[in-house]
């Protein structure tokens, strides 16, 4: 599932290398000739672009600052309505709240992700843009949504955060909207500690963000960083060396995880019987999700429940139900102003989503579980599915 099942040496020695290659110089800037002229950072956000076949990519803190930043980029300002959707994590309401803007929030359909009829009728004149989160390793339905977006001429922001390395189409996710953004904290797919990435298509979009996370310097060019010109009041969310060079060796691990998911998710999804009882999601796109995560719903919540009782003795869950509150905009009362939509009647909304997800179970798929282990874990679901 995440990269720190993957954690050893190699990230080890890509931290030593800033000490003995590079003098100790932490920063992403500055200090070339005592860091003999290494930058790890950009030298990541080089290998990212190769990675995804993106033209822009950005380095930055958090994923959480990354769709803040990616957002300004795109000219989202106070009062702006942005659509996005229920089932997310609580951080793409947040971003957007930081900056004034109004979330529109919608229903998720059966692949846990944004719903493309929910989303047109949702668009108004203040609809200024477009943000589908690729929930689980699930790609969205890109194909309509994109139609969508060009109808309205509204831009899209795809959150990636847990779904790096995912396709849609011969697309990586990230690289179809006009931005992308992702996650690298430790539970993600790869994992820098804590840790953003942005992606992007236009050369001023990229510029809009280097600049802005890095207190407005313009960076130009042989003009020392105390006399370069500032484009703009902006913030430091830059990346660290130290969180660079672990990204480094993670990245070179991306293909061996997604190929271990691919194999694992099928070993255990294809012994489940019982299936009168279960109803799997809907997986947009079969070669392009990363396969990290199983997910199922029973017909009804009381059966559920009665499932989970049993299961949760013995294995974890992931997402669904153990941290459905930061996931589910149903638990968010307390973010939503009177000046929301959202403020008062607030157990109407979203209720084809709450119904789906209060039913379901999410499976994290872990990259190191043997075969042995993954028949067992198939087994003793089968054997609570055949007892309800």
């Amino acid at each position: 599932m995440p990269g720190w099942e993957l954690i050893d040496d190699k990230e080890l020695k890509e931290v030593t290398k800033i000490f003995k290659d590079s003098n100790g110089v932490l920063f992403a800037h500055g200090f070339d000739s005592r860091r003999n002229k290494i930058f790890r950072v950009r030298d990541l956000e080089k290998n990212f672009s190769k990675e995804l076949n993106s033209k822009y990519s950005l380095m930055t803190t958090s994923g959480t600052m990354a769709q803040f930043v990616a957002m300004k980029a795109l000219g989202i300002k106070a009062g702006d309505e942005v659509i996005t959707q229920a089932f997310t994590f609580v951080a793409t309401i947040e971003a957007i709240l930081a900056l004034g803007a109004k979330p529109i929030i919608i229903d998720i359909d059966n692949s846990y992700n944004m719903d493309p009829d929910s989303l047109e009728k949702s668009i108004s004149k203040k609809t200024k843009l477009i943000i589908p989160v690729h929930m689980l390793g699930n790609p969205c339905n890109m194909k309509r949504i994109v139609k969508i977006s060009k109808k309205y001429k509204i831009p899209i922001l795809e959150d990636v955060c847990e779904s790096l390395g995912g396709k849609y189409g011969n697309d990586y996710l990230g690289t179809i909207g006009d931005c992308g953004v992702f996650s690298l904290d430790f539970g993600k797919v790869i994992t820098t500690g804590e840790g953003g990435l942005i992606t992007s298509k236009l050369l001023k979009t990229d510029i809009f963000c280097r600049e802005y996370i890095d207190h407005g310097h313009k960076l130009k060019k042989n003009i020392s960083r105390g006399n370069d010109l500032r484009s703009m009041p902006g913030l430091n969310l830059r990346m660290s060396e130290t969180q660079a060079a672990i990204g480094l060796a993670q990245l070179r691990k991306l293909k061996y995880i997604l190929k271990l998911n691919k194999l694992n998710k099928f070993r255990l999804k294809s012994q489940i019987t019982n299936l009168d009882k279960i109803k799997f999601r809907t997986i947009t796109d079969k070669k392009g999700e990363i396969s990290d995560t199983l997910i199922f719903s029973f017909n009804n919540k009381t059966l559920c429940n009665k499932f989970l009782n049993k299961y949760s003795k013995c294995y974890s869950t992931k997402n669904i139900p153990d941290a459905l509150k930061w996931h589910f905009s149903g638990y968010w009362s307390k973010m939503f102003g009177k000046e929301t939509k959202y403020y008062n009647n607030w157990h109407n909304n979203w209720k084809s989503s709450r119904n789906l997800l209060e039913r379901s179970i999410a499976i994290p798929i872990l990259v190191k579980d043997t075969k042995n282990k993954i028949d067992k874990h198939a087994e003793f679901i089968n054997k609570l599915l055949k007892n309800l």
